[in-house]
């Protein structure tokens, strides 16, 4: 399925952690997976540089399910406003672990970012996080109405950004101009071609990744839900025009591929970013990998380029 073998430098950076663990997630509390996750992110990050942000601030909004923390990155002249979701499997990461990545988005696309720190696994059963991340969009939709607007997120935060842009669409909510989907999460289907195919190389195990779509998608509240996982969904026509940012050796690929073309099919504009030589979590160690370093490039121009091609309502 990828003839491109994983850059070498992945590889050495996933050395660095150690051989792969022995528990299985599904044995481990909420808190040690968000420990081990923080761990890991230590490890992508040790020694990056600082990336200047005009102004930061943390600010909370109010949900239906209580406060919300949120970060917002505010450049001197923005030209957008970006909503981003972090991944973690809906049970780590949070606005610290995520933050040279939106610092970065921040900087490279000149977008006012609002880092969304969700309510999550297992404290916080569906539909808790999607809630969350719905209810801090429209907030943010207020603060600058005369700009360009995108949600975005990788991994978990991806799942949630492409829910957060059907519900938009389904109950006439905030308008999004755009979606960044970064290696999300589209179904729970473990029978693709690429779940076969780099079940032995992914720093993941398909009995992990089975465990979290389980805890995340499948109580009473997500079965069956669009609003859980996008694949669902019965048609996607009307969603604002997305990036798909695709890892070429990644469980989720297949799953990530059929969203794109079915995005497509049913008429809406996709640009698919496929970096064959990274793994998932890429977007967490592009500071100590060079090949991640240019894939975020590439993401933040196709961002741009999204953003310039916006028409705003008069």
């Amino acid at each position: 399925m990828n003839s491109i073998p994983i850059d070498p430098d992945v590889i050495s950076l996933f050395d660095e952690l150690g051989p792969p663990a022995s528990v299985a997630a599904a044995d481990l509390t909420g808190e040690e997976l968000r420990q081990g996750m923080r761990d890991a992110n230590a490890v992508f990050t040790r020694g990056a540089e600082p990336i200047a942000v005009h102004r930061v601030t943390d600010e909370s909004v109010q949900g239906r399910g209580g406060k919300i923390p949120v970060r917002v990155y505010s450049p001197e002249t923005p030209t957008s406003v970006i909503v981003y979701l972090h991944g973690g499997a809906w049970i780590g990461g949070d606005i610290d672990t995520h933050d040279l990545v939106t610092r970065r988005l921040s900087r490279d696309t000149g977008a006012v970012v609002v880092s969304v720190d969700y309510r999550m696994l297992p404290e916080h059963p569906f539909p808790a996080p999607f809630d969350d991340a719905y209810d801090a969009v429209v907030w943010a939709r207020s603060l600058h109405p005369g700009l360009p607007f995108l949600v975005a997120g990788d991994s978990a935060g991806g799942t949630l950004s492409a829910c957060v842009a059907l519900r938009a669409r389904d109950e006439d909510g905030p308008r999004i101009d755009g979606q960044v989907l970064v290696y999300p999460g589209i179904d729970d289907n473990l029978d693709t071609p690429s779940m076969h195919a780099f079940r032995d190389s992914s720093p993941t195990s398909v009995e992990n990744l089975r465990f979290f779509f389980q805890q995340y998608a499948s109580n009473e509240a997500a079965l069956g839900s669009p609003y859980a996982l996008p694949g669902r969904a019965t048609s996607l026509a009307g969603l604002p025009p997305a990036i798909v940012a695709i890892a070429g050796h990644d469980l989720l690929r297949s799953a990530e591929e059929d969203y794109a073309r079915r995005l497509q099919g049913d008429g809406v504009p996709v640009t698919v970013q496929l970096d064959p030589e990274l793994v998932h979590a890429w977007i967490e160690f592009a500071p100590r990998v060079p090949a991640a370093d240019r894939a975020f490039t590439r993401l933040t121009d196709a961002v741009n380029e999204l953003v310039g091609r916006v028409s705003l309502p008069i």
